[in-house]
């Protein structure tokens, strides 16, 4: 097939050459368009952000729009193009294959004549990451500010609630209202549960209380207090530490023991036959990191659900809060490590948690005076 713009390209001195010394990089493509019988069909597209977008020129030169773009895609992009054509400069946002791009499309005028428009497309999936990130600590920052004020607010009076709760139930010889002051204190407490979570989720990081901390010893207590509401499950959690040294990190240790017990707990409500078994391991990466991880052989997590683990709010649990994952990641964040959970449907799940070891006792001793605290 002959197209015209075979002899229009002619009239802008190949601009292919100009093109490529223009914007080196593997993270943007040029390309160029004209409009032919109410189509736009492209004339040229070069770069190396195509192969990410698993595109290729001969895919795409010669075609229009709707030749390699699913129908609303083409649509959406044909009134850009079309605006293009009508001499408006016009910049867009696209997404192809997983990748976020920001085209610029600049017509080309000859002799008052719009011969073709010419094109650059940059890769800005980073830049959109980074700007969920940051609407996710914006988003924390608002519930922190909220935490900070209800909690306090509450925890005071909830705590003499729960404690006559307990006198009146220690003394009643009714068995009706035993049963109902039972239920009542099973839902205070998970109010408790709630509004420590909040007060978790607004403690910055500079409130902390980091000490030096021997992880192994941490782990074993963590699991010695857990083995009871396994075993009531009739389950069997496991205590796997990969190292006869001693293994320390930097840490607030209340705080980590709070994340372990939160994400144990979830293992055990996840898993339901007897005959499956809780893993908690701990073991050296490298001389800078270690590895908590936590598997279960549960119902696990669809992928789907599994995006959205972190976010406020969110719980794939009757009665869940949504807040226990993502008081996790802070805390986690907060001591400059990372968490991340992979599952299976019908298989069960891994939480792999990765934090900086502390300094040697030797380099402790010499840079700051202090020797490595353990927390017994």
């Amino acid at each position: 097939m002959d197209y015209s713009y075979k002899e229009n390209n002619q009239n802008i001195n190949n601009n292919k050459i100009d093109y490529k010394n223009l914007i080196p990089g593997p993270n943007r493509f040029v390309f160029k368009f004209i409009k032919k019988d109410n189509d736009f069909i492209h004339t040229f597209i070069e770069g190396e952000f195509l192969e990410k977008l698993g595109l290729s020129p001969s895919h795409i030169i010669g075609k229009s729009l709707h030749e390699f773009l699913p129908e609303n895609q083409a649509n959406q992009k044909h009134k850009f193009y079309e605006l293009a054509w009508n001499g408006v400069p016009v910049n867009y946002e696209g997404y192809i294959n997983g990748f976020h791009y920001l085209a610029s499309l600049t017509p080309v005028i000859i002799n008052s004549k719009i011969i073709e428009v010419n094109s650059i497309a940059i890769d800005i999936t980073e830049y959109r990451k980074n700007s969920m990130k940051i609407q996710e600590l914006e988003k924390l920052s608002l519930i922190g500010e909220l935490a900070a004020g209800v909690a306090h607010e509450i925890r005071n009076p909830l705590t003499s609630i729960i404690g006559f709760a307990q006198i009146i139930k220690e003394s009643s010889i009714d068995e009706a209202t035993d049963k109902y002051l039972e239920i009542m204190l099973n839902e205070l407490n998970r109010i408790s549960t709630i509004v420590n979570e909040f007060m978790c989720i607004s403690k910055p990081k500079e409130s902390m209380e980091f000490r030096n901390t021997d992880i192994k010893a941490l782990v074993s207590r963590v699991i010695e207090f857990m083995k009871p509401q396994a075993s009531l499950k009739g389950l069997n959690l496991i205590e796997f530490i990969n190292s006869d040294s001693i293994i320390t990190a930097h840490c607030d240790p209340n705080h980590l023991t709070q994340v372990l017990m939160n994400l144990i707990q979830n293992a055990l409500e996840a898993t339901t036959e007897s005959t499956q078994k809780i893993v908690v391991s701990l073991k050296n990466v490298n001389k800078d990191s270690l590895l908590i991880k936590i598997t279960d052989q549960g119902s696990g997590i669809s992928p789907e659900r599994q995006k959205r683990l972190f976010e406020p709010f969110y719980t794939t649990k009757e009665k869940g809060t949504g807040l226990g994952l993502m008081m996790c990641k802070r805390i986690i964040e907060n001591h400059n490590g990372t968490i991340e959970i992979n599952s299976q449907l019908g298989k069960g799940t891994t939480v792999r948690i990765i934090l900086p070891k502390a300094v040697s006792r030797l380099q402790s001793s010499s840079k700051t005076g202090l020797s490595v605290q353990r927390q017994l």
